[in-house]
């Protein structure tokens, strides 16, 4: 990779990061802002709405010839719609059956989650230091959002589904763009209708558990459904730079840096909704930036020390093979495959055959030749031998020289 190439990609990774992290922080205070101000407390449906319009935005973009259109099998297809479906409901049913705390608990351990599964199934290793500061933010997000806890068995069970659903979403989001060599954009567009559908149906029911109420109840205003329309235009902004950073990063780089949104969240409910910011807040907030901060430089590093090595490689393998092709021109020959080597032999065989038979027939007809007139005629040896016993030499047909008389 040039130069040129490296930077452009940089470039890219970090307006992947910078879109999904402010789109992400500014969605989540409009959607807070349309459930406690406009009373439209319906998480699931809205979320099946905004991947809704998340299909229409990229379709659109193809129809328009902005964006290049790729298929995906219909099977991927839907068990990536189901899974992110199931890992968007389960989220909000663990936050209805459990406590704040616990429900925070459980999105904490989907990063070990995904790690583990990672290094399990997709043959991933993490240095030490990457561990220890994966540790490291955990603790800080831990120590700034988790009070209260209680749980039961039911939220229990609803927190797991929720974890192992939301880690393999992620991980499925970037597996599937590289082994279907397809882009951010094409798995939204192959995807997110299915998923959007399935939330519209299943979510009424979901929200009338989490809110006692049908959605068809909600009090519509102006300003709430143009609040509703906002949510689903940064919605798509949110989906878009999402599958963009899982198809660029691991899964693991986006729960753990991911984290970074629940400390600007809090940052700006301190500076716009006066909520509260106390020491421990402030304490397990500047560990985990801490613990951010670490994990970059250090998988950075090992990212580096990978690229190195493939370097080197590359280049032993390129002097093994100039090495190769100097001997072969050295010795006035090319190395030849094992076919190329029986046929060869094949060859030199025949024409050997040949020349043999060639020669034994010119010998033959020689010998079997009369004297040339005048010669002295040798009794006492055998036709075309010579006294010492070996073979004797003839001059060719047309040069013999008879002898005088």
């Amino acid at each position: 990779m040039t130069a040129a190439e490296e930077s452009r990609d940089l470039l890219v990774n970090v307006f992947a990061w910078t879109a999904n992290v402010s789109t992400s922080v500014v969605t989540i205070f409009v959607i807070k802002a349309l459930m406690s101000v406009y009373r439209f407390k319906y998480a699931t449906t809205v979320s099946g709405l905004h991947f809704v319009c998340c299909a229409w935005a990229v379709w659109g973009l193809e129809r328009a010839g902005i964006a290049e259109q790729a298929d995906m099998p219909l099977r991927s297809s839907l068990l990536f719609a189901c899974v992110g479906a199931l890992s968007i409901g389960t989220a909000n049913l663990s936050l209805l059956l459990n406590s704040v705390g616990f429900y925070q608990i459980a999105k904490l351990l989907m990063s070990p989650f995904v790690a583990a599964v990672e290094m399990l199934w997709l043959k991933k290793r993490f240095p030490p230091a990457v561990l220890a500061c994966i540790v490291v933010v955990l603790a800080g997000v831990g120590i700034v959002t988790v009070s209260d806890v209680s749980v039961q068995l039911p939220g229990l069970v609803m927190a797991g589904l929720f974890i192992v659903s939301g880690g393999l979403q992620q991980i499925l989001c970037g597996h599937m763009q590289a082994t279907l060599k397809i882009q951010s954009h094409q798995l939204m567009s192959n995807t997110s209708f299915l998923q959007g559908m399935i939330l519209m149906i299943v979510g009424p029911f979901v929200d009338k558990l989490a809110s006692s109420k049908w959605i068809m109840e909600w009090e519509a205003s102006v300003p709430g459904i143009e609040m509703l329309g906002l949510s689903c235009l940064l919605a798509v902004a949110v989906n878009a730079s999402q599958y963009l950073v899982l198809g660029r990063f691991s899964a693991t780089s986006f729960q753990v840096l991911g984290h970074a949104k629940t400390l600007l969240v809090l940052i700006g409910g301190w500076l716009l909704f006066d909520e509260e910011m106390n020491p421990r807040k402030v304490l397990g907030m500047s560990l985990a930036f801490v613990g951010m901060v670490g994990y970059g430089v250090f998988s950075l590093r090992a990212a580096n020390a990978a690229k190195a090595d493939a370097a080197k490689a590359a280049a032993v393998t390129a002097a093994a093979t100039k090495q190769q092709e100097a001997l072969a021109r050295g010795s006035g020959t090319k190395a030849a495959t094992p076919a190329q080597a029986v046929d060869g032999e094949k060859v030199a065989l025949l024409a050997m055959i040949d020349r043999r038979s060639t020669g034994g027939g010119a010998q033959k007809l020689q010998d079997e030749e009369a004297p040339a007139a005048g010669a002295p005629l040798d009794l006492g040896r055998p036709a075309g031998r010579s006294g010492g016993g070996t073979a004797a030499t003839s001059s060719p047909p047309g040069l013999t020289h008879p002898q005088p008389r």
